[in-house]
């Protein structure tokens, strides 16, 4: 079989950024001959791609100092978009030879560089962070692995700041001190502070005959894998509420400076994760819990797209009276039977009202999030 590199991600792969990742490279000659690593280096990266109508190829230049050949290592070779942010290589493995059987075990560890956006699978834009791990065998092309990563971002509110040197104490043989100003483990706590802190919200919505009811909510951020809660009071006044559905949406909107003046205008791409739909004719109060996947990315916003979180109301409304709305009539079936037809109501005259909630979908943390690690063989 020849030489075998086996990588091993440490950890369940989503992480923060700022974080840092650690896996585990073993490398093993199945053969019955002596191997030769010339080299082996690692390096994280994140690549963008996008719709081929968008002029996103300005925001990011890559320039070779040297010619690509097949014992070059280039982590982003054939990846399609651009490389919006790359950590240094590291050289792990230089001029290392291998006795038949033998194997070789290097850690490899790196921080995720901070300021970029969170992985994305959108339909305009995406945005996906992977760890490469190249080698080349003496007298072989360089053969490269992928492993993707999940990275999650604080808001601009909560991120780290550098962290702020001590003055000088005046003895020469102490090491400067760091002070301890916010730091990756008070993000992580200044995140759960915000996401867990509850501001009742009430809403009174009004149609063009009245007032239809109240919307009440706990609070306006969540996190991912949380459940929105609201409730509803319907005054059943001047309008009534047959039917009520929510929906939890996502909006990909592009900035328009990457939009060519010759295409056409690019409208926010809609998508729909979770929904509640609930006949609440007679009804008085009710509520509704919508779940935020765990799956899907945070709100963000940065120079390209923006990812909003709402949620839509669609309700549909009459102005008849309730009382009007529980007639039915009871005729008998045939003449001297007991058996008797029960007549529905009537066509009603209804129509719909649509409304939208703006919501702020923060990120959870890393470790509550369930993703497989990967163990890859090149």
């Amino acid at each position: 079989m020849g030489l075998v590199v086996k990588v091993e991600l440490q950890g369940n792969g989503v992480y923060l950024a700022g974080e840092r990742v650690s896996c585990t490279i073993t490398l093993t000659n199945d053969g019955i001959s002596t191997k030769t690593i010339a080299w082996m280096g690692a390096q994280l990266h994140c690549q963008c791609s996008h719709r081929r109508d968008l002029k996103l190829s300005g925001t990011t230049a890559t320039i070779l100092s040297s010619p690509v050949t097949d014992t070059t290592f280039v982590p982003n070779r054939d990846e399609p978009g651009m490389t919006l942010a790359s950590t240094p290589t590291v050289v792990l493995v230089c001029n290392l030879t291998l006795q038949p059987q033998e194997n070789r075990t290097v850690l490899y560890s790196d921080t995720i560089p901070a300021g970029g956006p969170p992985s994305f699978a959108g339909h305009l834009v995406q945005y996906k962070y992977k760890m490469t791990v190249g080698a080349q065998e003496l007298g072989f092309p360089t053969r490269s692995v992928r492993i993707p990563l999940r990275v999650l971002t604080a808001p601009e509110s909560l991120t780290c700041h550098t962290p702020v040197q001590s003055p000088p104490t005046g003895n020469p043989f102490l090491s400067p001190k760091e002070q301890q100003n916010p730091t990756l483990e008070e993000a992580l706590h200044m995140l759960t502070t915000e996401a867990s802190r509850r501001a009742s919200m009430s809403y009174t919505l009004k149609s063009a005959y009245g007032v239809l009811g109240r919307l009440s909510l706990f609070k306006s951020s969540y996190k991912l894998g949380e459940d929105i809660i609201g409730s509803f009071e319907f005054s059943c006044d001047a309008v009534t509420c047959l039917q009520l559905y929510v929906m939890l949406q996502s909006m990909e909107e592009i900035n328009e400076e990457f939009v060519p003046s010759s295409s056409a205008r690019i409208k926010p791409n809609c998508t729909a994760h979770a929904h509640h739909i609930e006949c609440c004719h007679n009804t008085k109060q009710t509520h509704f819990a919508l779940p935020v996947p765990q799956n899907v990315t945070q709100s963000f916003k940065i120079h390209a797209v923006k990812l909003q979180w709402q949620l839509h109301f669609e309700f549909v409304i009459t102005k008849q009276p309730p009382r009007e709305l529980v007639k039915a009539s009871v005729t008998p079936c045939l003449a001297g039977s007991k058996a008797n037809l029960w007549q529905g109501l009537q066509p009603v005259a209804m129509e719909s009202m649509t409304w939208n909630l703006p919501v702020t979908i923060l990120p959870t943390l890393p470790l509550h999030q369930t993703h497989k690690p990967h163990t890859l063989v090149l």
